[in-house]
């Protein structure tokens, strides 16, 4: 299994951040363990094929995601083997959980999730409590069923590999996903002009998208924002579908930056939203 040079770079930033924030320091464990998890499988699972150029972009002008569950090639021989480590994982954090008593087939391991792909929205976010939210319409989430959304993130991970740099970004105007259809939970305000692009809560996809309006719920109204730590941070929040979105602003900050990283050291940020009847 070896690891692409740039998910090096995330687990480096990771213990990077666990020596700055030790109020964080079980969240970032917990998560290194679980990327470091998650980008090692990735590099033994297939990749989808990219759709033809007619294909894309009917679907781009369309605002239909690229990607169905069929094409991440879900085997399901790996994908149990890659559950029962999520498993471990988990378990190792959370001793106090308990697995459901039987466990399901490899077989309906993919049919959950297929389940979760398509009703999923941030089943997995960090920190932010939905690992508690809903799988389907009346199911409360159960460990394995976290297990199965966890194990199921470096197939779309590579899906966003192959098939983000094939689109053209000016076909897209959706506030969600191009490829995974996925909501964003995290938006990044570029260094040089400002300009807003939204980073995906399933696949990590990065795309632009208007800084005028909620992307969640398309309003135009104007979104009223607080302030964090030295200009770095932002929480936007929408009065029309209160819902709430971080924003790193690039041009206060100068380091690299990995979405996946920043979207931990905000987990407070997602507290105090909560806490103020504002949702993801």
């Amino acid at each position: 299994m070896v690891m692409s040079e740039r998910d090096h770079q995330v687990l480096a930033a990771l213990a990077a951040a666990r020596e700055k924030h030790e109020e964080l320091v079980d969240l970032l464990d917990f998560y290194h363990d679980l990327y470091e998890l998650q980008f090692e499988a990735r590099a033994d699972l297939p990749r989808p094929e990219v759709r033809d150029d007619l294909a894309k972009r009917w679907r781009l002008e369309g605002g239909i995601p690229q990607l169905t569950f069929d094409q991440l090639r879900v085997e399901p021989g790996t994908l149990a083997g890659l559950v029962l480590r999520t498993s471990q994982v988990l378990r190792q954090y959370n001793p106090t959980w308990e697995f459901e008593g039987q466990e399901p087939s490899p077989e309906e391991l993919v049919a959950l999730a297929q389940e979760i792909f398509e009703t999923w929205e941030t089943l997995t976010s960090p920190g932010t409590g939905e690992e508690t939210g809903e799988v389907g319409a009346d199911s409360p989430i159960r460990p394995t069923a976290l297990a199965v959304g966890f194990a199921l993130a470096p197939y779309l991970y590579n899906a966003s590999d192959t098939i983000l740099p094939e689109l053209d970004p000016g076909l897209w105007v959706q506030g969600y996903c191009p490829v995974c259809g996925g909501r964003p939970n995290l938006a990044l305000l570029e260094a040089k002009r400002g300009a807003r692009r939204l980073f995906c809560s399933r696949c990590n996809s990065l795309w632009s998208y208007s800084r005028v309006g909620c992307p969640l719920c398309k309003s135009k109204e104007k979104q009223n924002y607080y302030l964090g730590e030295e200009g770095v941070y932002r929480l936007y929040v929408c009065p029309d579908c209160h819902r709430y979105l971080k924003t790193v602003d690039l041009r206060e900050l100068h380091r690299e930056v990995y979405p996946i990283v920043e979207r931990l050291l905000t987990v407070g940020m997602d507290l105090v939203a909560q806490e103020e009847g504002y949702r993801a």
